[in-house]
């Protein structure tokens, strides 16, 4: 099962609990259970380690973590490491950790109860069973905080928001994180390794056939998830520093203003490689690129360097400075790579997946036949793949050393759902980690990063074979019709 408990916060309670990386993993909802305390008490006793998380109707957030596992009968048990938190505040971050300060009234257990911290009752969630109308829970517990735990100043208002309607309760197990064997093979991660893979980017070029100058990479997705990041991991590799080419960092509306279609010059850095990293605006919940506009950039009527403007998105009214009118196969988008924080890919909004599924949609009709204008019934597809990026916040592991990727057990869990959430095979969900934080390029970095552009190209490339194959059918059709 997956809760609503986000990549950041299990991120959270990991230093706040303090012993090595955690894998946290939801045993108990109310949504997806039932908000009854034997209920609870079925899924989450006997599970050793576990974080109770309570998420208000105001959109605080806050819970309890204890070591003991959770037992039959009515007894208190004693936990020296227990703690109480919060993590949002009104839907805002907000952390603070209450650590016990009667560690031998930790936790009651309790066969009518749910999660009860404390001897006062410091966090008694619920107990009974509860009904549940229009998606909320009124809860029938009350919390007497400070009693068994210190709360650091820190008043009740600020931890239940002075209400007691809930819109979920979820309890996780918390196990020690471990490496598994390798479930993606990518080779190795030494120096000759990231030799070959750049000498293989410098030497590609698109099928000779096609007529093509240079593929064209068009990277799509919301603001800061890591677009223009990406780029600039892409020509650190090949500049051997950290380069800042492209303005990238942290804005509501985003920094990227202009449609840039970005050349890496390879490791000569005398001429670019044979292809492009096409950077635009990002998706917003209110604002950003809209279906037309997308539309007009993967046929390629979109001039390098446009500025987008929010309030005058470009239509079939408005035409803009430089507008392609009969754009060739080299103005063409010819991959679509979507661009997500993984650290938040868990909490992302309806409106903000719909308006990416939305996007995937409309780029799966731009096949083949209508990127080479033929009126063949044959639809090869524009091949998309997703960029997962930040994915040292998801995992400890992968934060000390990247090239544990493929053996952690957080991040084989993040491909996979998001491979299911874009409705595309798990070996087109590409993690990587751009530079971001670095002073100084790292092999690690470097591998994975290049290991996700060689994986964009081959789709590239596949795609336009199927654009040879079709210009064969079609000249072989014409002939004979002659």
């Amino acid at each position: 099962m997956v809760g609503r408990l986000s990549v950041a916060d299990k991120k959270q309670l990991e230093r706040y609990i303090q012993a090595g990386p955690k894998d946290i993993s939801l045993l108990y909802s109310f949504t997806k259970n039932g908000a009854d305390a034997s209920v609870f008490h079925q899924h989450c006793n006997n599970k050793g380690p576990t974080v109770t998380v309570v998420f208000s109707t105001l959109g605080t957030v806050y819970g309890g973590y204890t070591e003991k596992s959770w037992a039959p009968g009515s007894m208190y048990l004693r936990d020296e490491h227990a703690f109480l938190f919060r993590l949002q505040q009104t839907g805002k971050a907000a952390p603070a950790k209450c650590p016990v300060n009667t560690a031998d009234k930790a936790i009651y257990c309790n066969n009518g109860y749910g999660p009860t911290f404390g001897g006062g009752y410091d966090l008694s969630t619920f107990n009974g069973a509860l009904t549940v109308q229009n998606g909320k829970y009124t809860t029938n517990a009350s919390c007497n905080f400070g009693y068994s735990y210190d709360m650091g100043g820190v008043p009740t208002e600020e931890f239940t928001d002075n209400i007691k309607t809930i819109t979920e309760l979820e309890v996780y197990s918390v196990r020690d994180s471990v490496l598994v064997p390798t479930w993606r093979e990518i080779g190795g991660w030494k120096q000759q390794d990231l030799d070959d893979l750049k000498n293989e980017m410098d030497t590609w070029s698109p099928p000779h056939d096609v007529g093509l100058n240079s593929a064209n990479i068009l990277l799509l997705g919301s603001c800061g998830a890591g677009k223009s990041s990406f780029f600039n991991t892409i020509t650190s590799v090949f500049r051997g520093r950290i380069t800042r080419q492209a303005v990238c960092g942290s804005s509501e509306q985003g920094l990227t203003v202009k449609y840039r279609m970005h050349s890496v010059r390879g490791s000569a850095l005398t001429k670019p490689m044979k292809f492009k990293l096409c950077d635009t605006r990002g998706i917003e919940e209110n604002q950003g690129i809209d279906g037309t506009e997308l539309d007009y950039l993967l046929e390629g009527n979109i001039p390098n360097g446009y500025k987008f403007n929010p309030s005058t998105p470009i239509s079939t009214d408005v035409r803009v400075s430089g507008f392609v009118s009969t754009p060739s196969l080299n103005n063409k988008i010819h991959c679509v790579c979507f661009v997500i924080d993984g650290s938040t890919v868990t909490a992302m909004s309806e409106k903000m997946l719909y308006k990416q599924m939305f996007a995937r949609k409309a780029i799966l009709g731009f096949s083949c036949r209508k990127i080479l204008a033929l009126t063949m019934q044959e639809n090869k597809y524009l091949p998309q793949l997703v960029l997962v990026t930040k994915i040292d916040k998801v995992c400890s592991h992968v934060e000390e050393d990247v090239s544990t990727v493929f053996q952690s057990v957080a991040i084989q869990e993040l491909v996979d759902k998001v491979s299911h959430m874009f409705g595309v095979p798990r070996n087109h969900v590409l993690p990587v980690k751009n530079y971001e934080k670095e002073l100084t390029i790292r092999n690690d970095v470097s591998i994975l990063a290049l290991l996700s552009l060689r994986q964009i190209l081959h789709a590239t490339e596949d795609f336009m074979f199927n654009l040879l194959d079709l210009m064969d059918k079609e000249m072989k059709d014409s002939e004979s019709l002659e």
